[in-house]
């Protein structure tokens, strides 16, 4: 066996591992991320205006 098949498998399998990740679903998972966050941020900040939460 030569040396050269070797190599060439090497980098076959380094081409199929070094792809870069969907930027598209990256993008979709921080927008909801951030519109989770704003309205947390707004039920909490309710919460502060209003005295918290009351029980019964």
């Amino acid at each position: 066996m030569s040396e050269g098949s070797t190599t060439e498998r090497h980098d076959d399998a380094e081409e199929r591992e070094s792809h870069e990740l969907p930027r598209g679903a990256l993008l979709i998972t921080l927008t909801y991320l951030a519109v989770l966050a704003t309205l947390w941020i707004q039920v909490y900040l309710q919460l502060l205006a209003n005295g918290g939460v009351r029980g019964s």
